[in-house]
């Protein structure tokens, strides 16, 4: 329905309250988006405690960063070659305001940062030309994704990573257009400098998902030689300047052993043979559809039998080098998204956070769909099914105590449910409805789920999920003279609570000469208890957590052979 079609049926029928709304949303996008994101994120930046594994082991970096290793970061008092610092001098930026502090600041980097993502969505929008409304749907897609919603609680870098990839990919677009010759060395500049400062906030696939991308595209339409001009020079020049200068600098703060250890282990060892979180080349295939729920029911109103016809396929060829506006738009689209899916199916290392640059482009795709009304689609269908994932999430919510591994209430969850069930009732009764009522109503009933997740569900979950209670067990024996270890356990993740440096060893050996030596509070995996034959009789278990999908204790040991003494501890998280 495009705007004329629109305000007809306006004179016909009678605005509506939401078609009120999308239009104060048309008309102020920025602040409107900002505003849904307050909507889901308000109020929940302190309800809980830092999860394991790596909520807690980056809030630890964070705290090195505090205490002077800017440059560097830091992990339970080692060098942390993992991540460069970008996210965390963010992070600090944000710290600096007033009434912010931690954990605070971590929820609400991830909350901006998912906002980033919208707003680079937008401006990606409008460099292709699309329609303003195009844009905006597209946000409103990602804020009602389920994935994506839980991101914006969940503190992480890999949103303000995703923000500067599709950003760098949107100055790619604009260089890249038939008439901004005039303009492609600044614009070629502007994303090298982006695709540096993703590459600085999480690694170098920050630099190669708009690169290949934009070359693939190129390609595509016989363009591939103007990559290669002299317009490019600059932004090279930057990209290497802004990378490289860290580079050089983490080289003589910590040697050269350091950056083996970034471009052999965190680099090399991670795209070819990881050494964590391996996975088959099929994984994205298997993990992606979940995460683009509700939207990939999108999939029962699309022309997808057009993918089996041969025809379809060789005018897709031919028609390569004709371009148009929206042909080169569509073509951007599905270039990031299938190349970016394509190289992460590559990669040894697979993990399904990776996949958010790609959501973006899909949701652009999906918005240019519902919006195409040359070719209607019955997307009925697509409400429907989505309606119906929703009214199913609400019943299995009701039931999520008899799936946890241990005995414990969860009072949040009738009202998470109680939201899942008013999105699923709104998207069946709006099921005839036009998506730009669809979306707004769904955007605003989002919250209706989200905020009791975030505020009252998620914090009886940190029992399951925060090493905090283990942490504050090592943490009050430490502070009565006992050594706090961690055997073979994810570095780091017990530095933070604690407050300090534990000692981690892998080999039960070691293990063995620091229990005889000293007096020693313990976390362990129960597995490993069980596997430690050589453990000394006199140890007493403290403390069992199941965390993260298994068991772990918390053992005192003395010396001497005598009971430990009983430790009061503050009410658990």
């Amino acid at each position: 329905m495009d705007i004329m079609t629109e305000k007809m049926a306006g004179e016909t029928t009678g605005k509506t309250g939401l078609d009120r709304l999308w239009g104060l949303i048309r008309r102020h996008p920025w602040l409107s988006l900002a505003a849904l994101v307050a909507t889901q994120t308000a109020f929940a930046l302190q309800s809980r405690a830092l999860w394991f594994s790596d909520e807690v082991r980056y809030a630890d970096a964070y705290a090195g960063l505090l205490r002077g290793r800017w440059l560097v970061l830091s992990l339970n008092g080692v060098a942390y070659p993992d991540k460069p610092p970008l996210y965390f001098w963010f992070l600090r930026l944000l710290d600096a305001l007033p009434g912010i502090s931690d954990p605070a600041v971590f929820f609400l980097g991830a909350a901006l940062s998912g906002l980033f993502i919208l707003y680079a969505t937008l401006v990606w929008a409008r460099v292709l030309g699309l329609r303003d409304e195009a844009g905006i749907l597209a946000g409103l897609l990602l804020l009602t994704t389920v994935f994506f919603a839980g991101l914006l609680h969940y503190s992480r870098m890999d949103l303000l990573f995703a923000a500067l990839i599709i950003a760098s990919q949107a100055a790619f677009c604009l260089a890249f257009t038939p008439g901004k010759e005039n303009r492609r060395t600044r614009l070629n500049t502007l994303a090298l400098v982006l695709a540096g400062l993703a590459t600085l906030t999480k690694g170098p696939l920050g630099l190669l998902f708009p690169v290949l991308t934009t070359l693939l595209y190129l390609a595509w339409r016989g363009r591939t030689r103007e990559f290669f001009r002299r317009s490019m020079l600059p932004g090279l020049a930057a990209l290497i300047v802004l990378v490289f200068s860290w580079i050089a600098a983490a080289y003589f703060v910590e040697g050269p052993g350091f950056l083996h250890k970034i471009f052999y282990e965190q680099i090399f060892q991670r795209a070819t043979k990881t050494f964590h979180h391996a996975e088959p080349f099929y994984f994205y295939l298997v993990a992606f559809p979940p995460c683009w729920l509700p939207w990939t029911f999108a999939l029962f109103a699309l022309p997808v039998r057009r993918l089996f016809d041969g025809a379809f396929w060789r005018g897709l060829w031919a028609g390569r080098t004709v371009s148009s506006p929206l042909g080169d738009a569509k073509a951007w689209l599905w270039f990031s998204f299938l190349s970016g899916l394509g190289l992460l199916s590559l990669l040894s290392g697979k993990v399904v956070v990776y996949i958010l640059p790609q959501l973006a482009p899909l949701a652009l795709l999906l918005s240019l769909a519902l919006l195409d009304d040359a070719a209607p689609r019955p997307w009925q269908r697509l409400w429907t099914a989505s309606g119906l994932l929703f009214l199913g999430l609400a019943i299995v919510t009701t039931q999520l105590e008899r799936f946890l591994p241990v005995q414990m209430s969860l009072p949040g969850t009738w009202a998470v449910a109680g939201g899942f069930a008013a999105c699923g009732a709104g998207l069946l009764g709006l099921r005839r409805q036009n998506p730009r009522r669809v979306l707004t109503a769904l955007a605003l009933l989002s919250a209706l789920w989200v905020q009791p997740a975030a505020q009252v569900l998620s914090p009886e979950l940190d029992a399951l999920m925060s090493p905090k209670p283990q942490a504050d067990m090592l943490k009050a024996y430490a502070d009565k003279g006992y050594l706090p270890v961690a055997h073979d356990i994810y570095q780091g993740i017990y530095s933070y609570y604690l407050g300090g440096v534990v000692r981690e060893t892998a080999g039960f050996n070691i293990l063995d000469q620091l229990v005889a030596d000293q007096d020693v509070v313990l976390a362990i995996k129960k597995k490993h208890w069980e596997k430690w034959d050589t453990r000394p009789k006199n140890l007493t278990i403290v403390l069992e957590q199941w965390l993260a999908g298994q068991p772990y204790y918390v053992i005192v040991s003395r010396k001497d052979g005598s009971p430990p003494p009983e430790q009061n501890l503050p009410p658990s998280p």
